[in-house]
């Protein structure tokens, strides 16, 4: 455990001895909260945890990094909420006003053409590319499941054979984030590529815990997925540039906006649709859900109705995540 220097350094230690015990690593957390003591104690040290101190911080880390990875954020939210319920109520927890003034997400929706630019060039790919046995057949379908699902990266890799019920047309997601489980069913045309995927990959791997194997393990790896995604994704020519960063995270993002916009053409009520989306995406709150119709303004012609009971909400994001 690291070291804790400022006079709110008994707080910081006890708060992540109520972490730890609950088998949570919180090693990057932990690295933020000891970057947040030093500065506490650098900037007055403070006995408490107010507002000036901990936007000073956020800031201070906001200037540091052009990254849109915000995980520096919820560990210092969680620590002041820990304060609260410890009884000290002066504790200053991160606002949802403050996290949407500073911080936006660069969010890259794609388009149907793209979408079909990518899978077209991702079969290209893993029939011309030299690669570990039976990756060909794991990738077109991991990124086919995140396409047509809106999963969290995480939750593809770690779903197990166990969870897979193509006969039954549904997946259940086990563990997933904020410890949540979800059943989510399927098209029967996903269900038709899955069963073709299944027969392929249990040629090569017959006997894997994980639905999506890895190369070299059983676990498919949290770097390949990307990293993969990134060399199909300009190889298809699709863009690029500082500001567009390929991640498997596009597809969640698709398949949020993507139902929005159908239920909108169809004439549904959107705000009574979302808390299906919300629960099939595992997302915690509606806050989260509410986000993407942020995302896609120049798609709804009744934009600034359905915005305007959520013009102050923004979630905050983690890592894929996410």
């Amino acid at each position: 455990m690291m070291e804790f220097r400022s006079n709110l350094s008994s707080h910081l230690a006890d708060f992540l001895a109520f972490k730890h015990p609950m088998g949570i690593k919180y090693k990057t957390c932990e690295h933020y909260l000891w970057r947040f003591d030093r500065f506490n104690l650098e900037n007055g040290n403070l006995p408490t945890l107010t507002k000036d101190v901990v936007t000073g911080w956020l800031m201070k880390m906001a200037g540091e990094t052009e990254s849109q990875n915000r995980s520096w954020i919820p560990p210092i939210r969680e620590f002041g909420r820990y304060l609260r319920n410890m009884g000290l109520n002066d504790a200053y927890v991160v606002e949802d006003s403050f996290v949407i003034r500073k911080y936006h997400v660069e969010t890259y929706l794609m388009s149907e053409s793209e979408i079909m630019a990518f899978f077209k060039e991702c079969n290209f790919y893993v029939n011309r590319t030299k690669l570990n046995p039976g990756m060909q057949y794991v990738y077109p379908a991991f990124y086919r499941l995140m396409y047509c699902c809106g999963l969290r990266t995480i939750e593809a890799r770690l779903l197990k054979c166990s969870n897979v019920h193509l006969e039954d047309r549904y997946i259940d997601i086990m563990h997933a984030k904020g410890h949540s489980d979800r059943r989510l069913y399927l098209s029967d045309e996903l269900v038709d590529y899955l069963a073709g995927y299944e027969r392929e990959i249990s040629l090569v791997k017959p006997n894997r815990q994980y639905f999506f194997p890895g190369g070299c393990s059983d676990l498919c790896s949290s770097t390949a997925i990307p990293a993969t995604l990134a060399k199909i994704w300009i190889a298809a020519g699709l863009p690029h540039d500082g500001k567009v960063k390929p991640r498997p995270y596009v597809f969640r993002h698709h398949f949020a906006c993507a139902n929005i916009m159908k239920w909108s053409i169809a004439g549904k009520n959107v705000h009574a649709m979302l808390p299906y989306l919300m629960r099939y995406m595992g997302h915690s709150s509606l806050e989260s859900t509410y986000y993407y119709i942020h995302l896609i303004p120049d798609f709804f012609c009744q934009y600034n109705v359905l915005s305007q009971p959520t013009e102050n909400v923004i979630p905050e994001v983690e890592d894929d995540e996410a």
